[in-house]
């Protein structure tokens, strides 16, 4: 039986300790949380919506939605 060891990541997202989390990317940080799960074409509506639920990054692509501050 082998372990994949993660590597610590400073985000404090849940996600991130999950063995299968259910998302691709992290809403925070936009890190891969779950290699997995294919990259999808996002429409600028699910974008929008992920905006409107305040995810900094989409969960199914990775892409920035919140312009940093």
């Amino acid at each position: 039986m082998t372990a994949q060891l993660r590597q610590p990541n400073p985000c404090e997202n849940m996600n991130h300790r999950r063995e299968n989390a259910p998302v691709g990317h992290c809403p925070q940080c936009g890190g891969v949380v779950n290699p997995n799960i294919p990259v999808a074409a996002c429409s600028e509506a699910e974008h929008a919506l992920a905006r409107r639920q305040q995810s900094m990054f989409c969960v199914h692509c990775g892409a920035l939605l919140i312009a940093s501050r």
